[in-house]
């Protein structure tokens, strides 16, 4: 895919030739524009290589448990966590390796964690896996925040994420992703990083799907909460401008609000609720469509064109039509839409 810049120059030669845009002025506009950095064959391959090369020192300490003595095994453990997090603070002094150093505080984290669970198996301590998976997760957040690196961020939700589910979904369990995600969404804001924008909108909605886990008792009305809430996140990352971790988390949103608001419909319903609920999910997933085109999001489209399918899907449950009838439903609105775009497109060539 061509970057911004390319596509900027293209189009500039096209509105010079036509006369929108002087001459003189192309040079001054393309050197306003600044190419994102890429990140080339070789960089990715030296990043997965280096994610291998933690989990293979790892792997080699644990296949040679046996024949280490006690100390020597915690001494590894430690000594290896100093070296990545010492080779990450060497290649970040000057600012100029900013991905190795990322992928270097991510290995770290990971070495952190792994190296609660084994120091355990060393000294014979008995440990609670959420309270371990949590405490790895602060410290690499720790790590994240002292070397700006959002892998290190993203390993720690990551680890965070896992806690909630080793713990059970007992009423009396403590939720932490849902406030840990939050700050994830911070950090991506602040260091304009997509794929931590990504790890943070996806740690967020399951944060919310655990918190609601704990309250079963509500059934649809914590599910149609939920949905309310992320909705609303999303009509706030949408105000929050052209920035693309805003839009990030915007998409995120939406696909997860229209997600619980259909999953709060398969609850034991009443007739009345059943029908206003299915009237609901077909007028939000039209919205969802309609919010797409206008934005020009073909994510936010995608996801309320989706919602559409799985709306009339379900309905066709509720009425209790087989499958041959609800083939031939859907067979004949392909054939309306199919035809309705066809003249569409001709009247528009006309």
């Amino acid at each position: 895919m061509a970057s911004y810049k390319a596509r900027l120059t293209d189009d500039l030669d096209e509105w010079i030739e036509a006369g929108l845009v002087p001459a003189a002025n192309r040079e001054a506009i393309l050197d306003r524009v600044s190419d994102g950095r890429r990140i080339d064959a070789s960089a990715a391959l030296a990043v997965i290589g280096a994610l291998l090369l933690g989990a293979a020192a790892i792997a080699f300490v644990a296949a040679n448990w046996g024949a280490i003595p006690r100390l020597p095994r915690f001494g590894l453990i430690l000594g290896l966590f100093v070296a990545v997090a010492g080779a990450a603070a060497w290649t970040g002094r000057d600012g100029r390796r900013p991905l190795v150093t990322n992928t270097l505080l991510a290995v770290a984290a990971c070495v952190y964690a792994a190296a609660i669970g084994l120091t355990g198996q060393i000294f014979d301590i008995a440990g609670d896996p959420q309270k371990a998976l949590r405490g790895a997760g602060i410290a690499a957040g720790v790590l994240a925040v002292a070397g700006r690196s959002s892998a290190a961020a993203m390993v720690a939700l990551a680890l965070i994420g896992f806690g909630e589910f080793a713990g059970g979904f007992d009423e009396g369990q403590s939720r932490w992703l849902i406030f840990a995600a939050p700050v994830g969404m911070g950090l991506a804001w602040l260091w304009n990083s997509r794929p931590l924008a990504h790890a943070a909108g996806l740690a967020m909605i399951v944060g919310l799907v655990a918190v609601i886990s704990l309250y079963e008792r509500f059934g649809a009305v914590g599910l149609l909460a939920g949905a309310a809430i992320l909705a609303g996140l999303a009509a706030l990352s949408r105000r929050l401008g052209e920035r693309r971790t805003a839009l990030i988390f915007f998409l995120w949103f939406v696909w997860g609000a229209l997600g619980l608001y259909a999953t709060a419909g398969f609850d034991d319903l009443k007739a009345a609720a059943l029908v206003a609920h299915r009237a609901g999910w077909l007028v939000l997933a039209g919205g969802a469509i309609a919010l797409g085109m206008h934005d020009r999001q073909t994510m936010v489209t995608a996801a309320g064109v989706t919602a559409m399918i799985a709306g009339v899907c379900a309905i066709l449950f509720d009425l209790g039509l087989g499958l041959m009838t609800a083939a031939g439903l859907f067979a004949a609105c392909a054939v309306i839409a199919l035809a309705a775009g066809l003249l569409t497109r001709r009247r528009a060539k006309a």
